[in-house]
Order: structure tokens, then sequence, then C-alpha cells
């Protein structure tokens, strides 16, 4: 091999080299995630007790935990909720978050059976859902699904809300 063939391939295996090093750089320095390094949000979902109804399961324990939520995520959970007085009650139910970072944002729908007891931003579940009309020693299965929109282009960044959801009642005649 001649000088000149030898100092061509030393370019081309340097340039070589140098060229998977650009490339593995920029694949390092990429942000996680691929959101542009967003950090996601988090919605947590307890049931709060009170003496005329119970829930299952109960806080402390979730119902639902929605892990990373970024726009077009989906999380669900269901509870049980019974009516231990003698009497027939009209039960709504009331989210009392720990913020309100992500009240206009995060989406949630509460069911029971194929009816839709609320359906609205979190937000709006804070004025409470439909009435499940429960009779003595009768329960209710309520499904809890929360989203946030796939629309949704900011102010989900890094929230993390706990979302109580408390039992109201009201006897009926």
């Amino acid at each position: 091999m001649s000088s000149s063939a030898a100092d061509r391939f030393t370019r081309a295996i340097g340039a070589a080299i140098g060229l998977g090093l650009v490339a593995a750089l920029i694949v390092a320095a990429r942000p996680a995630g691929g959101h542009g390094g967003v950090l996601p949000a988090e919605l947590r979902f307890t049931a709060e007790l009170d003496g005329a109804v119970t829930v299952e399961p109960a806080a402390p324990r979730p119902l639902l935990e929605s892990g990373p939520m970024r726009p077009g995520s989906h999380a669900s959970g269901a509870m049980t909720i019974a009516n231990q007085t003698g009497e027939t009650l009209a039960v709504r139910l009331r989210a009392k978050p720990s913020s309100t970072a992500l009240d206009g944002t995060a989406q949630v729908r509460l069911t029971s059976g194929s009816r839709v007891l609320a359906e609205g931003t979190l937000q709006a579940l804070r004025q409470g859902s439909e009435a499940l009309r429960l009779r003595p020693g009768a329960s209710a299965p309520v499904r809890v699904l929360a989203w946030i929109p796939a629309e949704v282009e900011t102010g989900y960044e890094g929230r993390q809300v706990a979302v109580a959801l408390e039992p109201v009642e009201e006897p009926l005649p």
C-alpha cells in the first residue's frame, strides 16, 4: 500500500469514527420519553368513608392510580358504594382534589352500569355527580375513567394531584 493510499484509508476510518461518535452523542442527548422531555402528570383517586355508606376500596387504598399521564393517556378504576342505613339514600360523589393544577385539564367520567353519573373536567366534579339511588343494604359499582385529552398541549406537565371522592347522601322518601 502506498503512502497516499494509507493516508486516504486512515482519513476514511477517522471520518467514520467521528460520524459514529456524533450520532451516538445526538442519540444520548435526546430527551427521554419522546415528548420533548416533558414530565407527565399523575392522578390518584381515593374514596372517603362516612357513616351512611361504605366504599370499597376505601382510603388510603387508591381506586385509581394513573401512572404517567400525557395527552391521550387514560386510566381507570372502580369502587363499590353500599348503603348502611335503614332508609333509601340518594348518593352523589364530589371531588376534593389536593390541588387545582389539573382542574381544567383532566377529564373524568363516573359511571354505574350503563348510567353516566358525571362527565367533564375535574373542576366540574367538585360540584358533585348525579345521584345514585340506594335502598337499605343495597350497593352499586362505580367506574372512574380519567384522561388528558389528546389535543392538550400544555398545562399538565409534572402535575401530581390526589383526588378524594366524597360521598354526599340525602335521605329519600
